[in-house]
């Protein structure tokens, strides 16, 4: 079809965005630096499809966040000028894939998009779809269960170290039974029963974790062609974000539904994949030419956020990285303030010195919550707040306790997962005495036993009450002939009532209120909490009450603390790891502990591709910030109840010196990294202290005018007037690790210790 006359798509896209978004039939990959406008180029990309005439229930978009398909879904609304309608806000899983009635494309994440495919299908394995979603609170309860059946020993297997052994299974897509072929070790094959076990377990309530959404969304396709075949032949063109973080299963996924007719759009940054411990593969968009030979490749290498000497000092950075695909970032803000690259004596300075940044640009106009201060390890964070109470600055930790997992919201959610699934063992034992009804752990093990005995759910022991020997008394019979009475009445509600006119109802009936509220200050928040949690029900109401029912226990599963950050109120520094930052932008961003051994993380030493990860991980806080960028690190450092004093990042070697603006506390050990490595930059120096050794007639103006001898090097011999004759064993910057022929081992300052490079090794 002929491209409409006016049209607001186009408008507002550089050339490569412009080419993107014009590309029809086949395979593409879109790589899309940081800032660079991908999700511009992806949503205009669907709306153009749309505006020439594909079917809007012929596109799916898969993202990895809420926030980013809801940002999409406006965009697009906002292109085609599509009035908002709640029942495009949420479709009903009955019609996720036929509903051709629809002006907006199926975009969700991958995890929201299997749970209605499940919805729908999940019969076809045998299973029943009103299955449940476990979240990690109810997996490491689930596998608590499941160890103590097994009779192990939690200090032989941890419930959180079993699941991630099983989550590193199942994103490889391997079943329990796939999974017994990796069984080398005794270790691993008790892991491969742990999982069989677990999976029953699953089974048995009714229920799946995140992972298992998308492994028997896999299985399905693969083991009912022709459902893969219906699902081929809707979603014609398919279309992925963040295409670097998807792990094998999920590549698997995509793979599947693209497979007919290969309208596979990607898009996506190998530069920023900093999620490899959560299974993400960077091979599947390094190889995705390799896989589709046809495919065209167009680089977003325009940014729109950052500064010049930013985006020149994070390339620099990253450019040292191996097997990438090179784009060089460039925008039209040439001028900026240099990086601030600050040497502070210990963690406590690096602490003050931070919010002594943040406070001198709030007072310049930069409010609050657009800075950041961002570390590799949560075990950072502690100074940071100590000194934000001290200085009363308001701030917030992202990553800390999430909203739907505080005890009130999830024992609400609990009873709603009830009400849908009573075989869900986990949320009914968790709401049976919630609020109390005098029925305690004794009662509570009477009816496991029960349960276990007659091969029962605990839902059934329920109703088997009556039947049951006097080993419980009539008063407790009476108050669990009650509680069930409750749900069943609750479950035929379901169909008749909105979700959250449901919800309040129930809190009435059970008496919720008055249980919360203890005339405290924090049975206020608690109630507040529940309250907060009926608005977010208020959307829903709109659609049939079972579907709205459903739909909102799905969403609650799988929403993440990070789109919950640009809903803030206050006006509040943000403290959080490197991890979490991507996806944001703040105009002040703070990198902090920029030493060896913490960044990059001293288990990186030893690894080449972690290494390269986390020289990705330190790209992606660079290009966190606009405007202003510090980065700091602490000549001392007392982290887990240890001190030591590390070499700075070896990422600052590869700083441009045009871009920095050096400060540091110590005029001296300013000088230990001023020059770039002429040396291999990723040979690891051992973590440790560095010696500034020199000649007691040195001066200020001897180091300003020392050159460094860029010929010693791994490998040279060299003599020292104190330690002797050594061997360079490694050279790293200005930092060299010398290993003496006395058998001492020292990491010297080459512009500053009074070393001789021995041209021949004189004896």
């Amino acid at each position: 079809m002929p491209k409409t006359s006016v049209t607001p798509i186009f408008a507002n896209l550089n050339a490569e965005q412009q080419k993107a978004v014009e590309h029809g039939n086949g395979p593409l990959l879109i790589l899309a630096g940081a800032g660079s406008g991908k999700t511009r180029a992806l949503t205009h990309r669907i709306a153009h499809l749309i505006d020439q005439g594909i079917p809007p229930w012929q596109i799916l978009a898969v993202t990895f966040t809420n926030k980013a398909a809801n940002e999409m879904k406006e965009r697009i609304r906002n292109l085609l000028n599509i009035m908002s309608d709640s029942s495009l806000i949420n479709q009903s899983f009955e019609h996720v894939h036929d509903n051709k009635q629809s002006r907006l494309p199926v975009m969700g994440t991958f995890h929201s998009i299997c749970a209605r495919i499940l919805r729908r299908d999940i019969e076809k394995l045998g299973r029943d779809r009103s299955f449940v979603i476990y979240d990690s609170d109810d997996q490491e309860k689930l596998m608590k269960e499941t160890l103590k059946e097994m009779q192990i020993d939690e200090s032989e297997f941890k419930p959180r170290a079993a699941l991630s052994y099983i989550g590193r299974f199942k994103c490889e897509a391997m079943s329990s039974h796939d999974a017994e072929s990796q069984a080398t070790t005794e270790r691993t094959r008790k892991v491969i029963h742990i999982y069989n076990h677990y999976q029953s377990a699953l089974k048995k309530a009714n229920a799946l974790d995140f992972d298992d959404l998308i492994l028997e969304t896999v299985r399905l396709f693969h083991e009912v062609p022709n459902t893969l075949e219906r699902y081929q032949n809707t979603w014609r063109f398919v279309n992925v974000d963040e295409y670097q973080d998807t792990n094998h299963a999920q590549y698997l996924l995509i793979s599947l539904l693209a497979r007919k007719y290969r309208n596979l759009c990607v898009i996506g940054d190998p530069d920023q994949s900093i999620y490899a411990f959560r299974g993400a593969d960077i091979r599947n968009i390094l190889e995705f030419e390799k896989e589709y030979p046809d495919a065209i490749r167009i680089k977003l290498e325009q940014n729109y956020r950052s500064t010049q000497p930013i985006l020149t000092a994070a390339d620099s950075v990253i450019a040292a990285n191996p097997n990438r695909p090179q784009k060089r970032m460039w925008t039209n803000r040439s001028e900026g303030p240099k990086i601030v690259v600050h040497e502070v004596t210990d963690e406590r300075r690096e602490a003050e010195e931070a919010l002594r940044a943040v406070q001198n640009l709030q007072a310049h106009g930069t409010p609050l919550n657009a800075q950041a201060i961002l570390y590799r390890t949560n075990a950072q964070s502690r100074l940071f707040e100590e000194a934000c109470m001290r200085t009363g600055i308001p701030y917030r930790i992202i990553g800390g306790l999430k909203f739907y997992a505080r005890k009130e919201v999830k024992d609400l959610l609990a009873y709603l997962h009830v009400i849908l699934n009573p075989n869900d063992t986990l949320s009914l034992l968790r709401i049976l005495n919630v609020p109390s009804r005098k029925i305690g752990q004794t009662t509570i093990g009477k009816l496991q036993e029960y349960s276990s005995q007659n091969t029962l759910t605990l839902w059934d022991t329920l109703l088997d009450i009556p039947h049951m020997d006097d080993n419980i008394n009539v008063p407790t019979k009476e108050r669990l002939a009650k509680f069930t009475s409750i749900i069943h009445h609750y479950q035929k509600k379901m169909t008749e009532m909105p979700v959250s006119q449901l919800s309040r109802t129930l809190l009435e009936d059970i008496g919720m209120e008055q249980w919360l509220r203890d005339e405290t200050d924090e049975g206020e928040e608690r109630w507040g909490n529940i309250q907060e949690l009926l608005s977010v029900m208020q959307k829903y109401d709109a659609l049939e009450p079972r579907t709205g029912f459903m739909s909102f226990l799905e969403e609650v599963s799988l929403v993440s603390e990070v789109d919950k950050l640009q809903e803030a109120r206050s006006d509040a520094l943000t403290l959080m790891t490197l991890h979490l930052c991507k996806g944001l932008e703040f105009e002040h961003v703070i990198i902090a502990g920029c030493e060896e051994g913490i960044f990059p993380h001293r288990n990186s030493f030893f690894d080449q591709g972690q290494l390269e990860e986390e020289r990705r991980i330190m790209y992606v806080g660079m290009t966190r910030a606009k405007t202003h960028l510090h980065i700091l690190f602490t000549q001392n450092r007392t982290l887990w109840g240890k001190t030591e004093s590390n070499a700075p990042s070896r990422f600052l070697d590869d700083l441009p010196e045009e871009v920095l603006e050096r400060r540091s506390d110590n005029i001296l050990s300013a000088f230990a990294w001023t020059a770039k490595s002429s040396g291999k930059r990723e040979e690891a120096v051992s973590p440790g202290k560095i010696d500034i050794e020199f000649n007691q007639d040195f001066s200020f103006t001897d180091a300003e005018e020392r050159e460094i001898d860029d010929t010693i090097d791994t490998g040279s011999r060299i003599e020292h007037p104190k330690f002797g004759k050594g061997t360079v064993t490694v050279r790293r910057g200005d930092i060299a690790e010398i290993t003496f022929d006395s058998g001492q081992k020292k990491n010297l300052a080459l512009s500053i210790a009074p070393l001789k490079k021995l041209e021949k090794d004189v004896t």
